[in-house]
């Protein structure tokens, strides 16, 4: 069946309260009926003939008169009766009565249910219980319409949750199977959707805290295989593209040399992040050092660096990834938050924080290529800096091969110079070792 997907940017959600969401808390486009219909016309304008199914997502209800009016949603509604389109939108059940005009549409309603239990329904302060999703339901049956439940799996409470690995990971499981033939028995279809941490929720600070952890894909797989067999079940692993996105008001200083700012939360998450959900495309890296400047790639060293990369066609084929107190960090990311505002200045490092500098990267090294598949490792680091005595401690004991492409020789000769790895000796044995790649 081919389907088209139309994503909603009016209002917000009215209840907006579930402690999982993001989208709720954003306020859309504020349009009256006639601007929304003039929207929906050019979107049946500019709609194949041979679309059968439309899918319609939004941060909120499209049932909510607030926003969407009814006019509107009439409009709608009647355009898809017209081209017999099988009509799949989302809504909260306050919204659903009687009242309601489907146009004897092919339509189903998608709720987020999340759970099957109440007492998790206050807890994620969803607003509503199962008797009033169970009205709604009937509403919609009574209608033509079909349902189709959204269960989230692995939400963090104690009571419903065993932990899981080295960390704090919470598996929502003793309620899962309950929740699941709840939702089967009530819907025509279930989706069941790995819970990730959207930025601005108390899910996110939840993780934060290490009080809660996402499930990586393989972990969602194996706690929800025992429904694979179920043909109205769906699956779910990755809702949004999932970063790491920290709201302005969790933002801190992050300046300054010490334990403090070696291990703090706001790194810790993003490298959990970066071993077990991140996936390198490349699978040669190249260890890079860090930068006063932020992001890295506007100082003078990256700008030299990215240059060569560039002249020999490797800047896509190498996977960069730098090496700083904030523990390894790809170039994709070294524009986000804590990446581009932290400020480590190694004139105060004593000989005790460098020491734990290197343990404490060294393990972050460890962790972090031990969850990839790099066929070739190498580096463009001081051979007596903390960063490359870290990397080639790591590399040394997941019995790996490190070549850095400053040569030894090279670095005797210039080590005492200001800016070493800015110089035209260092980079000369940048592009000859990258050219063995080529």
């Amino acid at each position: 069946m081919k389907t088209e997907i139309l994503v909603l940017k009016y209002g917000k959600c009215s209840w907006s309260r579930c402690i999982f969401c993001g989208y709720g808390k954003i306020m859309g486009k504020r349009a009256d009926a006639k601007n929304i219909i003039f929207d929906f016309e050019k979107f049946f304008e500019n709609l194949d003939d041979d679309v059968e199914q439309v899918k319609v997502f939004g941060s909120g209800s499209f049932l909510d008169e607030k926003q969407i009016p009814k006019d509107a949603r009439n409009y709608f509604f009647s355009e898809c009766k017209k081209r017999n389109i099988n009509l799949i939108i989302e809504s909260r059940p306050e919204f659903i009565n009687e009242n309601i005009d489907f146009f004897n549409l092919n339509f189903t309603i998608a709720f987020g249910l999340e759970s099957a239990d109440d007492r998790i329904l206050d807890k994620i302060k969803k607003g509503f219980r199962l008797k009033d999703f169970e009205r709604a339901k009937k509403i919609i049956r009574s209608k033509g319409g079909g349902v189709r439940t959204y269960l989230l799996v692995n939400l963090p409470f104690p009571s419903y949750t065993r932990k899981y690995c080295e960390r704090k990971r919470s598996i929502y499981e003793n309620n899962l199977s309950a929740s699941v033939d709840y939702a089967v028995k009530h819907s025509d279809s279930v989706v069941l959707i790995n819970l990730l941490p959207h930025g601005n929720t108390e899910v996110f600070r939840l993780w934060l805290s290490g009080e809660w952890n996402f499930l990586t894909k393989k972990e969602f797989e194996k706690i929800t295989s025992e429904f694979k067999n179920n043909r109205k079940i769906e699956f779910d692993a990755e809702t949004f593209r999932f970063v790491p996105k920290f709201p302005d008001e969790l933002k801190k200083n992050l300046a300054g040399v010490g334990e403090e700012f070696l291990t703090h939360p706001h790194f810790d998450v993003w490298q959990d992040y970066l071993c077990r959900w991140f996936e390198a495309k490349q699978d040669v890296v190249l260890f890079l050092p860090c930068s006063h400047k932020k992001p890295y790639s506007e100082s003078s060293t990256h700008r030299n660096i990215v240059v060569i990369l560039d002249k020999l066609n490797l800047y896509k084929k190498i996977h960069q990834v730098m090496l700083s107190n904030a523990g390894v960090v790809p170039r994709e990311f070294e524009h986000y938050y804590p990446f581009a505002d932290y400020d480590w200045d190694e004139k105060l490092e004593t000989p005790e924080i460098k020491a734990r500098y290197i343990e404490v990267t060294k393990n972050r090294i460890k962790k972090y290529v031990g969850s990839k598949n790099y066929k070739k490792i190498y580096c463009f680091l001081k051979y007596d800096s903390e960063s490359y005595i870290a990397l080639d401690s790591a590399c040394r004991e997941l019995n790996l091969n490190l070549e850095n492409l400053l040569t030894r020789k090279t670095y005797g000769k210039i080590k005492e110079e200001k800016r070493v790895l800015r110089g035209e000796e260092a980079l000369n044995d940048l592009e000859e070792g990258l050219k063995k790649l080529i």
